[in-house]
């Protein structure tokens, strides 16, 4: 405490004797720091399918998981954002009623669409079409589902609702209900990575998991985002 209060006078003083030189220099804006906290949606109906854009609901032990999970979490946010599809959608809706936050649900925030693979199981999948996606899992940039989204156009659809909900809230607390995919490729991007498949296939990502990242934002609109772990 000594330290700070030492430190305070004496840049009281530079700034005294600066002004008294003519050098009236305004205080500078020490920027402001935008938290989020992304929410993988729960278990769903319909089994081991590739979803995607195929919009089932919630399972009873998907529900129990997202809520117990936001229990456990303890955090307060001031908006919810949700990802439109039921899986997210429906229990950001109960969110929004049980706490009263306002909810808005954004597009951009949907999984990938798998085109004619949405949908289909896992094992039908392997059966009939093993080396496409055997070589989409391997480098999603190199490949893409047919008559899907691409991984490029994926990302950057994930980036404009991003940059445009950082816009809209700078400063605040937010949910973000949405899918794995998306949590993944924003995880990636807080930590400067790109095109690496890993954090596709290899980083695991539990349902009704929650992540947090921070985003710190100059007074001349340089964001610095934190991956927080643990």
């Amino acid at each position: 405490m000594t330290i700070k209060m030492t430190m305070t006078m004496n840049n009281s003083e530079a700034h005294h004797e600066s002004h008294h030189e003519g050098s009236d220099q305004p205080t500078p804006n020490p920027g402001v720091t935008t938290t989020f906290y992304l929410m993988r949606h729960g278990e769903c109906e319909g089994g081991q399918i590739l979803r995607g854009h195929t919009d089932v609901s919630l399972s009873e032990n998907g529900r129990i998981q997202m809520f117990d999970a936001i229990e456990v979490a303890d955090i307060s946010f001031d908006h919810i954002i949700s990802s439109p599809l039921r899986r997210c959608c429906e229990f950001a809706l109960r969110l929004y009623l049980k706490r009263e936050v306002p909810l808005k649900l954004e597009d951009g925030f949907k999984e990938m669409n798998f085109g004619d693979w949405d949908g289909e199981t896992l094992e039908s999948l392997y059966q009939t079409s093993a080396g496409p996606i055997e070589a989409y899992w391997k480098n999603p940039w190199a490949s893409t589902p047919p008559d899907g989204e691409t991984m490029l156009d994926f990302e950057a659809r994930i980036d404009r609702a991003w940059e445009s909900m950082l816009n809209q809230h700078r400063g605040e607390s937010l949910l973000l209900v949405t899918h794995a995919g998306v949590i993944r490729h924003l995880m990636a991007r807080a930590l400067g990575v790109s095109g690496a498949a890993g954090f596709y296939t290899q980083l695991s990502l539990a349902y009704a998991a929650i992540v947090k990242i921070t985003v710190y934002t100059t007074a001349q609109g340089t964001h610095f985002p934190q991956l927080h772990w643990g």
